[in-house]
């Protein structure tokens, strides 16, 4: 851009890609593709229409914590109510900030008929029921914009898997890692923000998605062993505000270890069992799966996430490869503390193979 700054963001990423991934034209037409949708997909699943960061910006900005960007001593993002959400910046009503761009941009943005939806929060409070210029209610769009963020950011992990054999196994396989951990972690954003948002406006998603995960199980409603429902802070980062955490620690008489029960009630077939757990950085948890008395999977709960409480930094899943289940089959999921970190599981989500 220094020599050039009339190239265009396809030419910049084609250019990068070449050098850094070789010629080959499925592996720069698969890569420039997911970095020019990257951007799109984040902003929708983590906060639209100019809303700005729903991130907990009092603690580290890396999960969602809607209510941390208002009342807090730096200022307020939203000012979301039980009635609507954005900041008025007109000069009209607002703060007048509308007024600092040249009377013609001006003109755009104070008006509520031209502003772009893409800005409309940054410029304007409005209802929630206020219709877009693209026909739908700025409700609905929050909802739609963060599940098409969650599905899209599945989808990177999925068109990167088509390159298998044409990068290097080490950069395909931790390239891979990221985005299988980046697809989850936007599932957790989704469901913080749309629920934050049922629950604050009392709008239901037209699409009856928001609440509603019919192949989930709460953690904390499950046969416990050694382990106890706890509150999650913020009440949205965790799916139905708890999680099962251990209630001993690595020194008690049960060395930290418990386990969660589930009897499966679903047709006979082969499913994909994913775990949501809370990954602290205060110690390594250990997970085992089991169905019945067979070790299906185990794992360590050794990323490097920044917090060491459960929360949305450290909400992040564990998917198992397609197993058998039939009905009244147990599920069982085995936790192992270390040190601080008590093996927090917030649910598990048993999803027909392929689905």
């Amino acid at each position: 851009l220094a020599w050039n700054p009339n190239l265009d963001s396809r030419e910049i990423a084609e250019e990068w890609t070449r050098l850094t991934f070789g010629p080959d034209p499925k592996v720069v037409g698969t890569i420039v593709d997911m970095l020019l949708k990257s951007w799109s997909i984040y902003e929708n699943y983590t906060g639209t229409n100019g809303v700005g960061t729903l991130t907990d910006i009092i603690h580290v900005h890396y999960g969602p914590g809607i209510e941390s960007s208002e009342n807090n001593g730096w200022g307020q993002w939203h000012r979301a109510d039980e009635k609507g959400i954005g900041m008025d910046r007109t000069v009209a009503t607002g703060t007048g900030f509308i007024g600092q761009y040249s009377p013609a941009v001006a003109r755009v943005y104070e008006s509520l008929e031209t502003c772009p939806d893409e800005l409309l929060l940054f410029m304007h409070h409005v209802p929630y029921n206020h219709v877009l210029q693209s026909g739908k209610t700025l409700i609905q769009h929050i909802y739609d914009a963060h599940y098409d963020g969650a599905r899209d950011a599945d989808r990177l992990a999925r068109n990167w898997q088509t390159l298998k054999g044409r990068v290097d196994e080490a950069r395909y396989q931790q390239v891979l890692d990221d985005l299988n951990y980046q697809a989850g972690h936007a599932q957790v954003w989704r469901d913080a923000i749309s629920n934050w948002f049922l629950r604050k406006s009392g709008i239901a998603d037209d699409k009856k998605r928001v609440g509603n995960y019919p192949n989930r199980v709460e953690a904390e409603a499950l046969e416990l062993d050694g382990y106890e429902a706890k509150d999650v802070t913020p009440w949205e980062t965790a799916s139905g505000g708890q999680a099962a955490a251990l209630t001993a620690t690595v020194s008690s008489k049960n060395s930290g270890r418990g386990a969660i029960s589930h009897k499966f009630a679903g047709k006979p077939g082969w499913y994909d069992v994913e775990v949501a757990y809370f990954d602290e950085n205060d110690g390594i948890s250990k997970f085992k799966l089991y169905v019945g008395d067979q070790l299906i999977d185990e794992w360590t709960a050794d990323d490097t996430l920044p917090h060491d409480l459960p929360s949305g930094h450290t909400s992040t899943r564990h998917k198992t490869p397609s197993v058998a289940l039939r009905p009244d089959d147990v599920i069982r999921l085995e936790g192992t503390a270390d040190r601080g970190e008590q093996a927090s599981i917030d649910y598990l989500e048993i999803i027909p193979a392929g689905a």
